[in-house]
């Protein structure tokens, strides 16, 4: 799941670029991603109480109260790793994104395989950034967004990847070693059988965690390292 932010004030642009989104993810998406779009009419709404959990941006340069470039400024004070992508009218404006690191701008009115080719950049960057999980399912592989995994269960030589899609059986790698794959992806494991994303952490609860919408027990031998883990992800700010 992809989620972005579309922050533009005009409800005709703000239509066009859904719908040219919904079009890229139907025909065009290569990683077989899903996207969550949210729209904001002005930046106050889209910086209050803002925390960083979208992938992309897309900005509209003229906003009404706060513009466009002041508003990427605030932004990336609470979020240096978002993909930026400014809308404009006029491109002489969007030279100035390279100051607030946006990555890429779309000339308005855009035609569609303008804006196919630069979201497929985008996809690619995203996926540099957060790794790929390939999973042999059948006679086949299948790959998806680590972020996409609530946890991954283990039973014997079966592993249950439980994901925003549902849940997925395989063989493969020990736990033991899908452990260090993921743990700069922030994967932890709670018991011997069960390797968490705390990205999906909700509630630490006794000897229980709620991961996603699943209590998973907390072993005596790995709760205090779970915690602790747990503690050093919401310090990074990286939610």
């Amino acid at each position: 799941m992809i989620k972005i932010a579309v922050v533009e004030d005009e409800d005709k642009e703000a239509e066009k670029l859904t719908a040219a989104l919904k079009r890229y993810e139907t025909e065009d998406c290569g990683g077989g991603y899903s996207f969550d779009i949210i729209r904001f009419k002005e930046a106050g709404a889209f910086l209050t109480n803002y925390k960083p959990v979208y992938d992309v941006v897309f900005m509209d340069i003229m906003l009404p109260g706060i513009d466009g470039l002041e508003a990427a400024r605030r932004l990336r004070a609470f979020d240096e790793n978002v993909a930026l992508i400014f809308l404009t009218s006029m491109a002489q404006f969007a030279i100035n994104g390279y100051s607030v690191n946006a990555l890429d701008y779309f000339v308005k009115p855009f035609d569609y395989y303008d804006l196919k080719l630069r979201l497929d950049r985008v996809i690619k960057r995203l996926n540099e950034r957060v790794p790929s999980v390939r999973v042999p399912v059948g006679g086949g592989v299948r790959s998806f967004n680590a972020n996409d995994i609530y946890y991954i269960e283990s039973f014997g030589h079966k592993l249950i990847y439980h994901t925003v899609d549902g849940e997925i059986e395989a063989r493969g790698v020990p736990i033991k070693e899908l452990e260090k794959q993921l743990e700069k992806c922030w994967f932890a494991r709670c018991g011997v059988s069960y390797l968490v994303n705390l990205r999906h952490c909700k509630q630490v609860r006794g000897d229980t965690v709620l991961v996603g919408d699943d209590w998973l027990k907390l072993t005596r031998g790995k709760k205090k390292e779970f915690v602790d883990r747990l503690a050093e992800f919401f310090k990074s700010g990286a939610l």
